[in-house]
């Protein structure tokens, strides 16, 4: 059961990497989005924790649809959502290897598989082996959508700050994080409800994200834009990241020289 909470996260974080043919990220700054994924983690159950405490003081115990969407909407979706992004921000925007589109893809996926990784593994700490498999597995790929999403409206709003359109930037910032949280909110109220209807819509509601996420990933892969950078506004890449790098690049060029021989 513990193998199902850490490794199809792994497995997720690497085919991507791969799949970024451009250039490769370092697996420095990957593992930094991962730790920082896990933090995120460890303060959205302080915050959601607190908040519910705090809603549960006025509540009646008649508007539960009203409390099911506070719970969804706000208390999971903003609280998540605003933390992985915040934490994107911070990690990734002056960063100099953003300098490709898709880049911004793998960033959000490394950083929301260590958030869902460290809450599977809370949940294995907590209820042990009664834990339903589809909760470490459906949360994981839910996530992995909406990180898409996140993802590419992110390195949209880069490639628009490199051409000075400073209204395109925060159009494109505002959809990375208001997307994801209506997105993620959708999804936690269709869970949370326990009503046929809401079960309904939430299978088709999977179904069609899925398909679109899809859509959005192969485009934003085919379509990957080299980032304009001002060089006043660059931080300079860490010299280890550098090197760990280069000899993992350089490793494959020799397998695939080798390979052609």
């Amino acid at each position: 059961m513990l193998a199902l909470a850490l490794i199809p996260g792994i497995l997720l974080i690497f085919a991507v990497w791969k799949l970024d043919t451009v250039e490769k990220e370092s697996p420095v700054l990957l593992l930094k989005l991962f730790v920082a994924g896990v933090l995120v983690m460890l303060v959205d159950i302080l915050l959601r924790s607190l908040g519910l405490k705090m809603l549960e003081g006025f509540y009646d115990g008649t508007s539960i649809m009203f409390f099911t969407f506070l719970d969804a909407f706000i208390f999971t979706a903003l609280i998540e959502e605003g933390g992985r992004f915040i934490a994107l921000k911070l990690l990734t925007w002056k960063d100099k290897e953003f300098n490709y589109t898709f880049d911004a893809i793998v960033y959000v996926v490394s950083l929301s598989v260590g958030f869902l990784i460290a809450e599977n593994v809370v949940l294995m700490i907590k209820y042990g082996s009664a834990v339903d498999p589809s909760r470490l597995i459906i949360p994981l790929l839910v996530q992995i959508v909406i990180s898409i999403f996140m993802g590419y409206f992110y390195g949209l709003a880069k490639v628009a700050e490199g051409k000075g359109d400073l209204k395109a930037k925060k159009t494109h910032m505002m959809e990375a994080i208001i997307i994801p949280i209506v997105f993620h909110g959708i999804f936690e109220m269709c869970e949370k409800s326990g009503s046929v209807v809401f079960f309904i819509i939430f299978v088709i509601y999977v179904l069609i994200m899925t398909s679109a996420a899809v859509a959005v990933f192969i485009n934003a892969r085919k379509s990957d834009t080299a980032i304009e950078w001002d060089s006043t506004d660059m931080k300079e890449g860490d010299e280890f990241e550098m090197n760990v790098t280069s000899l993992l690049d350089g490793s494959e060029k020799t397998g695939e020289k080798g390979g052609e021989q």
